[in-house]
This record gives C-alpha cells, structure tokens and sequence, in this order.
C-alpha cells in the first residue's frame, strides 16, 4: 500500500482559479479506479484516458485498486484539465516517476489516448493565480500563445506525458520549456469606415467626444442613413490597448476558449437583438462571461436597440454604472470586469421614420410602443445622444463628387482623441467618463458659469442629477480636446447639444 503527497493543479471558475490538490492512494485488491471529490462527468471520464495515455507511452498501470482524491472536496470539479495532474500523481504513487519540488510546482492539461497534451480553456487565469501564489505551472504546449502574454512567474510548456516524465526524472530534453510568442504581428490595416462616411458631420464629432472621454453614445436616424458604419467606424478613433488591459481581455476570452489574432486590438462586440439574458450579461452552469465582459476595455454595439429584450438591455444598468457583472447562483458568485463603452443605434419608429415624416405607417400608439421598449432610466446613463438625418440625395452626390479618396483625416484624429486621454489621466487618473463627484463638482466651480444659465438649462432641458453630471463631464471632454484647462460656456453649450434628443412620440 503507497502514498504519497499531494499532485497540485488549478480549476478556473470564472476568472479565478481555485487551488486543486490530486492525492493518490494505490491499495491492494481487485483492479479498478476511483475518483472522489465533486468530480463531474467530464472528470470521471480521465480515468479512461489516463490508463490508456500510461500504457502507450511505456508506464505500469497499477494491478491494485487506485483511489484518486480531488481536494477540496466541497467544490465541484469540471472539465479535463485534471487528466495531467492525475496522471503524475498515479506515478508518483508507484514509483515510476520522481516530482522535484512537487510542493511548488502545479500541472494543468487534458490527456490524449497517446500521451499527447491538448490545450484547456482558461489557462491564462490559471497561470496568473499560479504566479501569484508562486508556485511553478507546466501546461499543454497547445496553450503556449496564451501563456506567453504572461511575463512573470515560472511557466513551462510539455508537448506530451512521455517528455515531461524525462524532464521530472532529470532527463531534460530541451521539448518542455519557457513559452514563446511565435504569433506573427498582423499587419496593420488600412481604416476604411471611417473615411467611407459622408457627410454626418455631428455624428463625427459626436463619435470624436466619445472617444476621447470614454462616453456612451446613442444614435437615432432613419435606415441608410450610416448608423451602423459609425458604428463601426467607432473603434478606428481608439488607441491600442496596453499590456495590463490586453491581459486582461484575454484573460476573459480564454476562460471560454475564443482566440484574438491581436490582443492590443481594441474589443468589438456587436451581438444580434436576439441574444439572451445569460448571454448577455454571463452566467450558465459554469459561470461564464457574456457579451459585457467580451467586449471589456472595448465597444459594446447594440444595432437596432429597441429590438433587443426590454428586460436584456435593463441589465445593462449596472454594468455601465459599476464596471462589473455581477453574477449570483446558488451554486457560484462570481463578478466579471465589462469596462466598455456602450454604442446603441435605433430608427424613430417601426417602420424607420419619424412620425412627422409623410408616409409613416406607425400610428401614436405604435410610436409609443416601440420607443418604450428602451426605458428612461437606461437612456439617462447613455451621455451622448445623436440624431442621424437622412441625407439630401443632391447633397449625397455633391460631396461625394467633391470629396478626395487621398485624404484621411483619421491619424490626426486620433492623435488627438490619445492627446486628451493622456492630459485626463495626468489629472485626475482616469477618464472624465469615471470623473467623481468630488473632481466635478471643482470643475463646476472653476467653470464660474452663472447660475441663472445653469438653472435655465437644467429646467428647458429636463436635466435629472444624472444628466445635469454627465453634461458636465462631456463638456470637461470638450474641454480637453481644445486643451484648455477651465470648462467655458461654448464647452457647456455644446455639450448640451448632445443631450438634446426629445424622446416624446410627439416629438420626434
């Protein structure tokens, strides 16, 4: 009868990674395996691959009755990344492999019926848990890209079971080591969208605001009128991301497995009005992010907003607020970061005009009905609300003719949205989306605008607390893009005008 310590492993449940211990005990009587611990389907099933992995590559199964304990054994364990750590602690247990510093050193990776390592979904959470707690992490070499973006810590990667039992027995054969970033840089591409758009000069400046001060923005326009390629448009304003944000989005794509060609690329999500509650916001029998999350340090696009499920978008109250999905199970608890910016795009009516228009087939009630779909409350967190005409047909073809495919002003446009976003962060260390009370209430006093104006704009306006603030922080935006340093009144002026969208059916 053998036993021996503890084989250490990680299992990710959400975007932590809970510390796992894998004990061997090889006792005498009839063959046969056990598993305990809240292991699940997935987990049972290692017994199968892990007998027929050790056998192709050599090694002895155990004759006795081998019993494998998942510790601790309150948390139920999911998955196939505990093939490797089970199988090492099943040699461990016989004798035929010697772990060195097995106390500091975690394993991770799903078993082939060959001894091949195959890649899990998750391993950067892992990786950083394992960091922090500095203990060592081998992992599956298919995991190796992930795994690169991970500058600290002691990470190696093991093609298969056979090579990684020479390295733990000192044969070392070069085959398990550091990880590399191999991924070719794409190229840069060519901004199209942006330079595509014609006319919308309001749009443009809106888009401009937003992205400077990391706003919300909502457009309304009739169909065909560019929405969508503004839009889309949007992310070309951006700056990449830096190292301690791209880790962070990729440490959320991983926990489910989706892959970025280039992780400094600002996110994009834009899900179809169909989506669900769940997947939307996260959850799921295994806690999982959703298209909040996904589109973390990036841009959320919701394209014909008033489709999407009224109980859906209300969801999204709290994560424009917070920065975090918070999701609570009975089983789990978990929160995801979702630092996005929310780009919403919607037609006045059902049928895509405004009820003014001759040839709207959408009566008051319809009107009504639709628009009602997207609550108030929702709308007062969005800070920046644009109409979107249609364009005049004769003008389309004027400015068009007249435009000149050579000239692009996107550079030193986002030259100057990244020139704003570093005097913000110099000021107050973070954008004027997330400016605090306290920082605004002395941008307000330093402003001295009079306080007659202010009370006749809060009351034409209809400005709730809520808005009254955001107007403020975009005309600190506006502020900043000028590179002044007090709010003036054309800052507060122009910054109403983007608040100024009548949501009445009546008057639209």
């Amino acid at each position: 009868m053998l036993a021996v310590g503890p084989i250490f492993s990680r299992i990710p449940i959400g975007l932590n990674a809970h510390s796992i211990s894998i004990e061997c005990h090889i006792a005498p009587g009839l063959p046969g395996t056990t598993i305990v611990g809240l292991a699940e389907g997935a987990v049972k099933e290692s017994r199968d691959r892990v007998k027929s992995a050790l056998r192709n590559n050599g090694f002895n199964y155990p004759n006795g009755h081998v019993i494998i304990n998942l510790a601790p054994g309150n948390l139920a364990k999911s998955g196939a990344g505990f093939d490797l750590p089970i199988a090492l602690a099943i040699l461990q247990a016989s004798g035929q492999v010697t772990i060195p510093n097995v106390e500091n050193t975690e394993f991770i990776g799903e078993l082939g019926l060959f001894g091949e390592l195959r890649g899990i979904n998750g391993i950067l959470t892992c990786a950083l848990a394992s960091t922090k707690a500095n203990r060592a992490l081998i992992l599956p070499e298919e995991n190796e890209q992930e795994a690169s973006l991970v500058k600290t810590g002691r990470l190696l990667v093991a093609p298969n079971l056979a090579e990684l039992a020479k390295y733990l027995n000192g044969q070392a054969t070069g085959a398990v080591r550091t990880p590399i970033d191999t991924r070719r840089k794409s190229p840069p591409i060519a901004a199209t969208n942006y330079a595509q758009i014609v006319g919308q000069l309001n749009a443009k400046r809106g888009l401009l605001i937003a992205a400077a001060g990391g706003h919300h923005l909502i457009m309304l326009g009739p169909p065909g009128a560019g929405k969508t390629m503004l839009a889309r448009s949007f992310v070309e304003l951006l700056p990449k991301l830096k190292d301690q944000p791209s880790l962070e989005v990729a440490t959320i794509y991983s926990s489910i497995g989706l892959e970025r060609a280039d992780h400094t690329v600002v996110p994009f999500r834009d899900p179809h009005h169909s989506i669900s509650s769940v997947a939307m916001v996260g959850g799921g029998q295994r806690p999982q992010p959703g298209e909040v999350a996904l589109a973390h340090k990036g841009v959320l696009f919701l394209d014909e907003l008033p489709h999407f499920k009224p109980a859906t978008l209300d969801l999204l109250r709290e994560p424009i607020e917070t920065g975090y999905a918070v999701i609570a199970r009975a089983k789990y608890r978990v929160s995801f970061p979702c630092e996005f910016q929310l780009i919403a795009a919607m037609n006045p009516c059902p049928a895509g005009r405004s009820c003014k228009e001759d040839g709207c087939r959408c009566g008051p009630s319809q009107q009504q009905k639709y628009r009602s779909r997207v609550s108030g409350p929702l709308l007062d967190r969005i800070d920046l609300h644009i109409q979107v005409p249609e364009l005049d047909q004769i003008l389309l073809a004027k400015l068009q003719k007249h435009s000149n495919p050579t000239t692009n002003p996107l550079p030193e446009l986002k030259s100057l949205v990244s020139a704003s976003m570093d005097i913000q962060l110099k000021r107050q260390g973070c954008l004027n989306v997330k400016l605090s009370g306290k920082a605004l209430d002395k941008e307000i006093t330093q402003a001295r605008l009079s306080e007659g104006f202010l009370h006749t704009a809060i009351e034409k306006f209809h400005l709730s607390a809520r808005s009254y603030h955001k107007v403020w922080r975009i005309a600190r935006t506006l502020a900043d893009l000028d590179a002044k340093q007090n709010i003036a009144e054309p800052h507060f002026l122009e910054a109403l005008n983007f608040r100024s969208v009548n949501w009445e059916a009546d008057k639209l």
